[in-house]
This record gives C-alpha cells, structure tokens and sequence, in this order.
C-alpha cells in the first residue's frame, strides 16, 4: 500500500535568496532589472506572477560593519580568484547578457 504522504505533491513555501555583490549603481540596476525579468519575463501578463516574489537592495554602506564584514566574506568565499582575493576591488566581473556567464570559457581571453 502506497503512502498518501509521500504522493502528495509538494506545497509551496517561503524562501528567501540573498546575494551579496560588489557593483556600480549602473551595475547594479541593470541586474536588479535582469533578476525582474527572470522572476516575471512577461511584465503584461494578467493576475500575479505564476511563481510570487518580492524584492529590495540595501546600499553596503547603510549595514553595520559587522553585516558588511559578513557579506564581503562570503564573497570572498563565493569567488576566491586566482590570488584568494574578493575585496572590494577584487575580482570583478563585467556584468554580461542574460544566459552567459561572467566566468564562461570564452571570457578567458582578457577581452571585455
């Protein structure tokens, strides 16, 4: 006999996904517009998203340099680069088109 738990199908819950960046405000607005276009791509569409969502940006400069301490070291742990670095400085990536990588093997060339 089957169990009516294990085949009930999964019930949605609440998430919450961070990511801590190092970027321009251009940079920035151009990915918080990118991450709106994959949550919702069509911005048209009648009722709520299939898949409910909310979002917001804090400045690093408005956290306790405790909080920025914290989200600098898991950058630095998310992209150690070539020397272990991921300062503020460090390692920066172009921001490149929907679907393609910042570390893609083609970027490998030094060419931006």
């Amino acid at each position: 006999m089957s169990d009516p738990i294990q085949e009930a199908p999964e019930q949605p819950k609440l998430w919450q996904v961070k990511i801590a960046l190092i970027a321009t405000a251009d940079e920035h607005e151009a990915l918080m517009d990118r991450i709106v276009d994959m949550l919702c791509p069509d911005p048209g569409h009648d009722g709520p998203c299939p898949i409910p969502w909310g979002m917001h940006s804090v400045n690093g400069d408005s956290l306790s340099n405790r909080e920025r301490k914290a989200l600098l070291t898991e950058i630095k742990e998310t992209n150690p680069g070539p020397e272990g670095g991921g300062g503020e400085s460090e390692g920066r990536a172009t921001l490149k088109p929907f679907g393609q990588s910042a570390h893609s093997p083609q970027d490998t060339d030094g060419a931006n």
